[in-house]
């Protein structure tokens, strides 16, 4: 019988072995297309290492997701331009994949409604869809335990604690980046 610890070492080589054995077919293939990169190999897995462990530590703190069918569902139905149409109007906290691909964090949703409270801290704090990075860091700063708010403002929200999540998303919103003119005249300052 293999024990659970020699177990999850094969498992975890075995992931290895495989990313390893695609990362290398990859890496042929481009440089085959074109020039050897100006980084050294060594520099250049070492990056490629962390981007793919970035993308599972992003997954953990913000995440789950869902994608925009999985957002029309949990919203009863409503069409893709109704659910469009909440991002754009900053009712709904949407996030772009490095490959253009909107997720929504789950932890948004309740009983079919996004969480009460939402849409006015995602204003408070400058939430704008259409600077990718921006809902990142919203999504982040929304998942990261806050002493001074008793945990996560996403915790707060849930249990109705919108003022006090809406006060931390005004005093905050310079130092998220969410308001490069705040941002740039507190610089100045």
């Amino acid at each position: 019988m293999i024990s659970r610890a020699t177990a999850d070492e094969n498992r975890y080589s075995d992931f290895v072995e495989r990313a390893t054995t695609a990362f290398r077919r990859r890496i042929v293939e481009l440089v085959e297309s074109s020039s050897l990169p100006e980084e050294t190999p060594e520099e250049l897995g070492e990056r490629a290492g962390l981007a793919a462990a970035a993308a599972s530590v992003w997954s953990e703190h913000v995440g789950p997701f869902v994608d925009t069918h999985g957002v029309m569902t949990l919203l009863g139905g409503v069409s893709k331009q109704a659910v469009s149409q909440r991002v754009r109007g900053g009712r709904l906290l949407a996030l772009r994949t490095e490959s253009g691909r909107l997720v929504y964090p789950l932890w948004q949703f309740r009983d079919g409604k996004t969480l009460a409270g939402l849409a006015e801290v995602l204003d408070a704090a400058g939430y704008d869809p259409e600077r990718p990075a921006n809902g990142w860091t919203l999504a982040s700063w929304l998942c990261t335990e806050d002493a001074e708010l008793g945990g996560a403002p996403r915790s707060r929200l849930a249990i109705g604690r919108t003022d006090e999540v809406l006060r931390a998303a005004r005093d905050v919103r310079a130092e998220l980046g969410t308001d490069e003119t705040a941002a740039l005249a507190a610089g100045a300052a």
